[in-house]
C-alpha cells in the first residue's frame, strides 16, 4: 500500500531518520543536483558553446528520465544576465501560439497581431539586444510534442539573423521520437539547420549509479554510514536500467520503507519490493508513476495475494502457508500437476540444480535472488547440500511468493517445472 505524504511530512521524516537537510531523491529537475558525469558535462559544454558562438539551432535527445530537463535548468544557470532565456515546456502549441508565447515572455505586445507582425517585432527586439551585447535563447522542452506545422514554423524564427550570426538561439529538447519526426521529408528544412545534436543515455554501470547516489546524498549534507550497500546498488541498476529518474524514485521509495522499518540501511530486498510496487521490471527505461511523480511516498511492504479458497490449494501449498511470514502464490491446476513430480521420494537435489534455480530467480527478481533463495531454504530448516527432493515444490512456491511481477513469476515457475522434469525419482 502506498500513501502520499505532504512535502513537509516527507522532509521531516527523512531529516529525523537519516539526518538529511532535504529529500535527496526528488524527481523535480533541481539544477543543484546536476550530476557531473562526462556525458552530461559534454552536453552542457556543447550547448554553452552553441549559445556563445550563436550556432542558431541545437538539439538534445534522450529517453524518458535521462536528465534532459535538469540539463536545461543547469544551462540557464551557466550564464549571467547577458543571456535572456525563454523556457517553453508546453509543447502542444501551434506555430502562432509558440511565437505569441515567446513574444509575451520577452515583454513585447503580441495582442491582435498576426504571426508575421510578431516576428517583425521580435526581429527588431533581437537586433536591439545584439547591439547591447545580449543574447536571446529559446529553450523548448518536450519538443517531440510539437506538431509538424509548429516545427516547420521554427524555420522562420531560425532565419532571424544578420550577415554574420543568428539572432535567436533555439534549443530543442525531446525524446527519440523527435529525431524520428525530424527525419520526415517535409521537415528537412528544420533538420538541415541543426548545428549541434547531443544524445543523452542512461547510466551504464553499477559504479556510475553508485557515484550518482553518493552525489545526491552529498548535496543534502549526508556524511554518515553507508545507506546503500553494493548489493542494493546492483539491484537499483537491475530495476532502473540506469535511468536517473527511475533511480530517484526507487531510492526515495526504498528510503521510505527503511524509515518505516526503523532501519538505517537499504537492503536489496527493499529495492525488490519497491520495484514491484512501482511496476518496474528489470532493465526498464521508464516507470509508470502517475501520482508518484511528486516523489512524496510512504511505502508499506506489499503482501502478495493469497488464495483464500482452501479447496483450490494442494497439500504442498497448504504446508507452506502454515509457515509464518510466507506468501504463497497459487498455481494453475495444470502447473500443480507438473510441479507435484517434485513431491516424490528421490535423491537430494544437486547443487547444480540450485545454480539453475538461482539463475531463473535472478531473471525474475534481480541480483538479490540468491540471498532470498537461501533465506527460504533456511526457513524450511534445510541446506542446499542436503535438500530433499520431496520439499522442492514447497520451496518453489515460497520463492514464487517473493516475485511481485506476474509475468516474471510465471516465467520462473515455467523454468522450474522444466527443470523438475529432468529430476530422477526412486
Amino acid at each position: 500500500m502506498i500513501e502520499l505524504l505532504t512535502t513537509q511530512e516527507h522532509k521531516a521524516m527523512f531529516e529525523s531518520h537519516f539526518g538529511f537537510r532535504e529529500t535527496p531523491f526528488g524527481v523535480t529537475p533541481d539544477p543543484r543536483f546536476f550530476y557531473g558525469h562526462p556525458l552530461y558535462l559534454e552536453g552542457l559544454a556543447a550547448l554553452v558553446h552553441g549559445i556563445e558562438t550563436k550556432k542558431g539551432l541545437m538539439l538534445v535527445s534522450g529517453e524518458v528520465g535521462t536528465g534532459k530537463t535538469i540539463l536545461l535548468r543547469k544551462l540557464m544557470r551557466q550564464f549571467d544576465t547577458r543571456v535572456r532565456f525563454v523556457f517553453v515546456s508546453n509543447s502542444h502549441l501551434t506555430s502562432y501560439g509558440l511565437t505569441e508565447l515567446m513574444v509575451q515572455n520577452l515583454g513585447l505586445n503580441g495582442k491582435e497581431k498576426s504571426r508575421l507582425e510578431m516576428i517583425q517585432d521580435l526581429n527588431s527586439y533581437l537586433i536591439q539586444q545584439l547591439g547591447a551585447g545580449h543574447t536571446v535563447a529559446l529553450l523548448i522542452d518536450e519538443a517531440q510534442k510539437l506538431s509538424d506545422e509548429a516545427l516547420e514554423g521554427l524555420c522562420d524564427l531560425s532565419n532571424l539573423e544578420t550577415d554574420e550570426e543568428k539572432l535567436l538561439q533555439i534549443v530543442l529538447v525531446g525524446q527519440p521520437e523527435l529525431v524520428t519526426k525530424l527525419n520526415k521529408t517535409s521537415l528537412r528544412r528544420i533538420k538541415q539547420r541543426i548545428a549541434i545534436h547531443h544524445r543523452l543515455y542512461s547510466l551504464q554501470t553499477s559504479s556510475e549509479i553508485d557515484h550518482y547516489i553518493r552525489h545526491r546524498l552529498e548535496i543534502v549534507g549526508y556524511n554518515g554510514p553507508e545507506i546503500f550497500t553494493k548489493e542494493a546498488v546492483d539491484a537499483i541498476w537491475h530495476y532502473s536500467g540506469g535511468t536517473p529518474r527511475s533511480i530517484n524514485i526507487l531510492c526515495d521509495t526504498a528510503l521510505a520503507m527503511a524509515c518505516a522499518a526503523g532501519k538505517k540501511k537499504v537492503s536489496p530486498y527493499m529495492l525488490m519490493r519497491a520495484a514491484g510496487g512501482l511496476l518496474l521490471e528489470q532493465g526498464t527505461e521508464g516507470v509508470k508513476i502517475g501520482a508518484l511523480e511528486a516523489g512524496l511516498l510512504r511505502m508499506k511492504t506489499p503482501t502478495p495475494k493469497i488464495n483464500q479458497k482452501r479447496s483450490e490449494t494442494n497439500d504442498v501449498e497448504a504446508q507452506a502457508s502454515d509457515q509464518p511470514g510466507t506468501a504463497i502464490v497459487p498455481l494453475r491446476q495444470s502447473d500443480r500437476i507438473l510441479l507435484s513430480r517434485a513431491a516424490t521420494r528421490g535423491p537430494a537435489v544437486s547443487v547444480q540444480f540450485f545454480d539453475r534455480m538461482t539463475h531463473a530467480a535472478t531473471q525474475a527478481m534481480g541480483p538479490m535472488a540468491n540471498r532470498i533463495l537461501g533465506d527460504q531454504i533456511s526457513a524450511l530448516g534445510e541446506s542446499r547440500h542436503e535438500f530433499p527432493q520431496g520439499r522442492l515444490a514447497e520451496l518453489i512456491l515460497r520463492v514464487s511468493g517473493e516475485i511481485l511481477n506476474e509475468t516474471m513469476r510465471a516465467g520462473f515457475q515455467k523454468a522450474m517445472i522444466n527443470e523438475i522434469a529432468t529430476l530422477k525419482t526412486i
